[in-house]
């Protein structure tokens, strides 16, 4: 980076009044995020585990979820087909 790039950058970052650039005060103030976080921040997030597989759907039922939902058709298709088997357990 030539100096005259930085120079732009830094005046840039200086003129930004929502993002003005941090001072020598606020470095010495910060401290690790471990320091700051409570212990769950750091835990991994897990979420349940996802088995592809191939199922025939019939065009129709399809067509009707993708014109429905658009691009999240397959979520709702599935909280469709959990709200089946609720149903079904509870009726048991």
């Amino acid at each position: 980076m030539s100096d005259d790039e930085d120079a732009a950058i830094t005046a840039a970052a200086l003129s930004d009044p929502d993002n003005p650039p941090l001072t020598d005060e606020d470095w010495a103030r910060m401290r690790p995020a471990r320091e700051v976080m409570p212990p769950s921040f750091f835990e991994p997030v897990t979420a349940p585990p996802r088995r592809f597989f191939m199922a025939e759907i019939e065009f129709d039922v399809a067509d009707h979820f993708k014109r429905e939902f658009g691009d999240d058709w397959q979520r709702h298709l599935n909280d469709a087909l959990r709200e089946f088997i609720a149903r079904k357990q509870a009726a048991e």
